[in-house]
């Protein structure tokens, strides 16, 4: 238990940007969580420098320098006649080369998001004792799994190299369901804990050519070590009469008289696996062409109901296109740009498939001998068929800050 709460307090910082997919199973999945990616609307093609992304460790060795890197965005999320925005740390990351042969990295970064809050539009009526009494229902969730990840790179030859994370899942999530009759809190609360392990495979190849110039090609593929379980405290129904959201004496009943929770433990709640490919094309020095794929597929058993909608999001494939231009290293041509445009389909169980649509736009400036970099990156999505909910638009601005230095890499002269 002391463990559990040193996680949580540790990375409370990431606090979740609410969107309407995160009321489908344990919450939306994050697709990109550094500044440099967002532009791109990519993970395993360059976006960082000209021939490194800092999501794909089978690239990394490429790196003249190691890189401590932090991401922040905002979102702002429009459906029904809701509007949230919100402020979070979306990823923090240290990348180290080792002589242009192999790399190393740790980051943290959110894994799902679960913040969503969803309520009545109208009052609803029912009739107790032959009195009409008014409700309202609002569900909500907060919180959700983090992944910190060991990662490795290593250049097999001058044309081929791989890369692998090692994911360990963990974090929390908050569930409140909220009754409101007659301007009274009927609160019923739960809570989620995840735990699990993931492996990521990468590899890369530069072996091909068009027209003399060359095509990077990558692929990946993320599978379970050990499936995603969760551990769920059930806690007992209360009237929040001081309305703070949370149980205490002044309630009924009172904290001090309530039930211990329920708590039961569900295995294999989550088994994601993922493939993705991409391919990108230099038609001109530091001038890049992309497309990549992603196929994703969730298995798990889902025995545990405490998602806001009774349905989750069982697969989902995406397909990117984006151009970008990057920085000329030690010159006065210090902006990297990026555009894109991508489509996403997600299959939810039981209920139809979401359709999303975006567009991204990203601006990186680099700065010192160190290649210091500044990245801002833009996404807009426009996502149709959410349960309920019906259209969400979504936009979300990023920064990313890079700072290099010669940490453990062999001092050279520039």
């Amino acid at each position: 238990m002391l463990s559990r709460k040193l996680l949580i307090l540790l990375f409370i910082t990431f606090v979740l940007p609410q969107n309407a997919m995160s009321g489908y199973g344990f919450g939306s999945s994050i697709d990109n969580t550094d500044a440099s990616s967002v532009g791109a609307s990519n993970k395993l093609m360059p976006s960082f420098k000209d021939d490194v992304s800092l999501s794909n460790p089978s690239t990394w060795h490429n790196l003249l320098f190691s890189y401590f890197n932090t991401s922040v965005d905002v979102q702002n999320a429009n459906f029904q006649s809701s509007n949230s925005t919100n402020f979070s740390l979306s990823s923090v990351k240290l990348v180290i080369p080792w002589k242009q042969k192999m790399a190393f990295g740790v980051s943290f970064e959110p894994f799902l998001s679960r913040e969503v809050f969803i309520n009545d539009t109208t009052k609803t009526t029912f009739t107790f004792d032959e009195e009409e009494l008014l409700y309202t229902r609002i569900n909500s969730s907060s919180g959700g799994p983090s992944k910190a990840s060991l990662s490795f790179g290593y250049k097999l030859n001058d044309f081929g190299s791989f890369g692998t994370n090692l994911n360990i899942v963990f974090g929390s999530s908050r569930n409140t369901r909220n009754l409101i009759i007659e301007n009274d809190n009927h609160l019923l609360q739960s809570r989620d804990y995840f735990s699990g392990t993931m492996i990521d495979l990468f590899y890369s190849t530069s072996r091909m050519k068009f027209k003399d110039n060359p095509i990077l090609i990558s692929a990946s593929l993320s599978m379970p070590l050990r499936g995603i379980d969760i551990e769920n405290d059930s806690y007992q129904a209360f009237i929040d009469f001081n309305d703070n959201s949370f149980h205490d004496n002044n309630d009924f009943p009172a904290l001090g008289g309530a039930l211990l929770p329920l708590n039961q433990k569900f295995k294999n709640e989550l088994k994601i696996t993922s493939f993705s490919f991409g391919v990108d094309y230099e038609f001109s020095p530091r001038k890049h062409l992309q497309a990549e794929i992603i196929q994703w597929n969730d298995d798990g058993e889902h025995n545990l109901n405490s998602s806001i909608y009774e349905t989750y999001i069982e697969s989902k494939n995406k397909l990117s296109l984006s151009y970008i231009k990057f920085a000329q290293p030690f010159s006065r041509d210090r902006l990297n740009f990026k555009a894109s445009m991508f489509i996403q389909n997600y299959g939810a169980k039981n209920l139809e498939n979401i359709n999303e649509v975006g567009l991204g736009l990203g601006v990186g400036y680099s700065f010192g001998i160190t290649g210091n970099q500044i990245d801002f990156g833009y996404k807009y999505a426009n996502r149709s068929g959410i349960y309920i909910v019906g259209d969400e638009t979504l936009h979300m601005f990023n920064l990313g800050i890079s700072i290099g230095d010669l940490w453990f890499v062999k001092r050279r002269e520039i």
